[in-house]
């Protein structure tokens, strides 16, 4: 391990005090970027009546107007994080996207809301590519797993922080306060990410990649991606699945108010606490694919798929119950969708070498936003008005449940990325090296 140039000191298989530091830093970090994101979530319909909005435009300002915005920013992000200092981009990215959340709250009409969110989503993009990319060279190959696996914590938590706090912060003083409480958090982190975290040296935790690598351009980094079809298989599974899963965390707080006639505050707790099981199973999944992939690397990908098939028959189960029953088969479902992104995206950072790792995360961030969350978000909202005319406030739970259509194809991309996750391995070990450095570096050897 290697902070700043010089040597740290550890037993063998250990890590440093100092990378867990930073990792806990970091989970931080994304607690606040989802907080920031989810507490558009939970505030969707008071919005919605203040500002007298369908819920097809509501799906578009959360769903592909953040989307495209959070995709585009999102590879310039993980370029300039391959090149540069991915501490100044970090503090950088922090900054802007907790001041936009805070302007957000001067929205007086639906141009200024999506103006203000094309802003969160811009910044936003920042964070993951070059939070990866520091795990990696933070954490060697045996730990990064179980490292990405806590990083991703940040989700659930975030989740739970947006829809607590922005449900209680609504109820007592309205939502554009409640965007402006919010965004205090993350103008902290900013400074905190620019005087405690320091830049390590790239591929300082793979002992066989030379540190002086430089970043490909971006013709040679895109070639790479799409050559590793494991890579491409678990990209398209990332999107596929996070479309089943972002139309139902996005949209049941809405449902709750709108068709079960729950105030914010009340479902901000129930989706909040609700969204601990995510957080469980991230730890599980992270734990679990960090001790089978031992024996087979494939279980990056097979756990996932395990996790997931809980989430459809979940889903119609909350919405066929009430009181105890729905609350469980919620927590139940985000269960299933807690423990898919880390392996995923584990999957992708040990596949790269250092200099294309912020930019592949990038890359995979890109088809999550836009096939994900884009489509999810706004599917849910456009199904939903076409409906409404004959299902009345119901369309709403047709929507969400139409869509889970997208998580069959998303398994079977995982499949198929399974197959070829083992060739793509020892391809990155030697085969396409010449393409991104000189003929005598090395590739990390995958875990």
């Amino acid at each position: 391990m290697h902070i700043d140039g010089k040597p740290l000191p550890r037993p063998e298989n250990a890590v440093p005090l100092y990378s867990w530091f930073v990792l806990i830093i970091l989970v931080g970090v994304y607690s606040c970027n989802w907080m920031d994101r989810y507490l558009l979530y939970i505030l969707i319909e008071p919005i919605h009546r203040e500002l007298h909005l369908s819920d097809k435009a509501m799906g578009f300002v959360t769903g592909f107007a953040f989307s495209t915005m959070y995709s585009l920013a999102g590879l310039a992000f993980g370029r300039w994080a391959d090149w540069g200092s991915r501490r100044a981009v970090l503090s950088l990215a922090i900054a802007g996207w907790s001041t936009m959340t805070g302007l957000t709250s001067l929205a007086g009409n639906y141009l200024t809301l999506v103006l203000a969110r094309f802003g969160v989503a811009s910044f936003e993009a920042g964070c993951s590519p070059t939070a990866y990319s520091l795990i990696s060279d933070y954490f060697t190959p045996q730990f990064r797993g179980r490292a990405i696996s806590i990083y991703s914590l940040g989700i659930g938590i975030g989740m739970w922080a947006g829809a607590t706090f922005g449900g209680w912060a609504n109820d007592l003083f309205g939502w554009r306060a409640a965007f402006m409480i919010l965004s205090i958090p993350g103008l902290l982190l900013a400074i905190v990410v620019f005087l405690f975290v320091r830049e390590p040296v790239r591929g300082g935790t793979d002992p066989a990649v030379r540190k002086d690598d430089a970043a490909p351009s971006l013709r040679e980094g895109f070639r790479f991606l799409l050559q590793r079809r494991a890579f491409v298989g678990a990209a398209l599974a990332l999107g596929l699945l996070c479309v089943t899963s972002s139309s139902f965390e996005g949209w049941v707080p809405t449902y709750l108010m709108r068709v079960r006639g729950m105030n914010s505050s009340d479902v901000g707790v129930l989706t909040g606490s609700g969204g601990m099981a995510g957080i469980a199973a991230t730890m599980v999944i992270g734990l679990l694919c960090d001790r089978l992939s031992r024996r087979d690397p494939r279980w990056y990908l097979w756990l996932p798929i395990i996790s997931f098939a809980l989430v459809i028959p979940s889903e119609r189960l909350f919405f066929r119950s009430s009181g105890a029953w729905a609350y469980f088969f919620y927590c139940v479902t985000l269960f299933g969708t807690g423990g898919f992104t880390a392996p995923l995206f584990t999957v992708g950072q040990f596949l790269l070498p250092p200099r294309v790792r912020a930019f592949g995360a990038a890359a995979m961030l890109f088809i999550l936003n836009m096939v994900g969350m884009g489509g999810g978000n706004f599917g849910v909202g456009l199904i939903s008005d076409l409906l409404k005319d004959r299902y009345g406030d119901g369309s709403l739970e047709t929507a969400i449940l139409s869509l889970q259509v997208s998580s069959l194809v998303g398994i079977g991309a995982l499949f198929y990325a399974s197959v070829w996750l083992a060739r793509d391995i020892v391809s990155s070990e030697e085969k396409d090296r010449p393409a991104l450095a000189t003929s005598d570096d090395q590739v990390p050897a995958a875990t």
